[in-house]
């Protein structure tokens, strides 16, 4: 019985749906900074979610998650260098993901949607130059070393993603590739185990004819 073949999306609905996607994350990310911006006292205010585990804070960063970075003098323009750099790279790939599985699809979506919702922060709250704005910050878990928010948790969430497609889900996954290449060594060695076999019968076959 064959498989049912996969329906691939027609370019234009494919950029409906994930531009759709990408706007839904830089907007929840942009919205949550203005309400938690409003609703948090900036003077070591907290509002707790899960008790002291998960709480939402304050603060601005003018490094990546968990200040990495924010110590250099240079730091706004190797972010923006990075986004530069980075962001046609994730088109690309999500244009790639179309022909894949949608877990690639859903992964680089939160990744451009993740990198456009910083990059906003660095572009409108710049005041000591270009792309030198502060990136907003408010959820703190327990035990994580920085404080983050919403557009972090999407490029997080979509790498995670990303190498689950990779490795698994999508149909040159690194998985099924080993798996296929497994099955045709198999048949192969069966396929020659046959061939000899044929062939030592044969043999057998001439050499009766031989002594008869």
């Amino acid at each position: 019985m064959s498989r049912k073949k996969r329906k691939i999306l027609s370019i234009p609905i494919f950029l409906a749906i994930y531009v759709a996607v990408i706007a839904m994350c830089v907007t929840l990310d942009q919205l949550t900074k203005h309400f938690i911006e409003g609703a948090v006292d900036k003077h070591g205010g907290s509002i707790r979610i899960l008790g002291n585990w998960l709480t939402l804070v304050w603060t601005t960063n003018d490094g990546a998650t968990g200040g990495l970075f924010s110590n250099l003098s240079w730091n706004n323009w190797l972010f923006f260098f990075m986004t530069l750099l980075g962001l046609p790279v994730f088109c690309w790939l999500l244009l790639r993901s179309r022909t894949r599985s949608v877990w690639g699809q859903i992964a680089f979506s939160f990744v451009i949607g993740g990198t456009l919702g910083n990059a906003i922060d660095r572009i409108v709250f710049a005041n000591e130059g270009f792309f030198t704005g502060a990136v907003r910050d408010f959820v703190r878990v327990e035990g994580f070393f920085g404080i983050f928010n919403l557009a972090d948790s999407f490029l997080v969430v979509g790498v995670i993603l990303a190498l689950l497609a990779i490795v698994f889900f999508d149909p040159d996954s690194l998985l099924k590739t080993f798996v296929k290449e497994r099955n045709e060594k198999t048949e192969q060695n069966a396929e020659t185990c046959d061939e000899t076999t044929e062939k030592q019968e044969d043999q057998k076959a001439e050499h009766r004819d031989e002594n008869d």
